[in-house]
């Protein structure tokens, strides 16, 4: 008998390899990416991009395990960790972040950037799946410059 779930908190779900999605994509269970999305995406929960996966876009999640390729920037309230088989061209904002041995990155980490990102994905959570996420700070508002 399958075990049947309450709340979004405890699904996961798999956007598949041959899926392409292009657009805002809004997330509030685990998810696991294994296509291609190009496009920003915004979580409220655990996020992985497998090692087929590809994101052109940035990120805004709580926790994110890079193991394929991201082509943006990635923002997390809780951590980042990008695998050895991850390739990052972006910058990391987060208050933890790990690049394991192998992983291909290139941009800034920020580790101080994630309070206030912590703040806006934890208020998130509270809200209904209709309000919208919390928005990416710009670049200058980041000190990109």
């Amino acid at each position: 008998m399958s075990k049947s779930f309450d709340t979004a908190a405890h699904m996961q779900s798999v956007f598949g390899p041959t899926l392409v999605f292009k657009g805002e994509m809004s997330v509030q269970e685990d998810m696991v990416i294994k296509g291609r999305v190009e496009g920003s995406v915004r979580h409220t929960a655990d996020l992985r991009i497998a090692p087929e996966g590809l994101v052109k876009g940035d990120i805004v999640a709580k926790f994110v395990t890079v193991e394929g390729r991201i082509e943006g920037d990635l923002h997390a309230s809780g951590s980042v960790v990008i695998r050895e088989t991850a390739t990052v061209i972006g910058n990391v904002y987060a208050p933890r972040v790990s690049v394991i041995d192998g992983a291909h990155f290139k941009g800034i980490i920020d580790m101080d950037a994630g309070e206030e990102l912590a703040r806006d994905v934890n208020s998130s959570k509270a809200k209904t799946s209709s309000s919208p996420a919390p928005s990416l700070p710009s670049k200058a508002a980041v000190g990109a410059n």
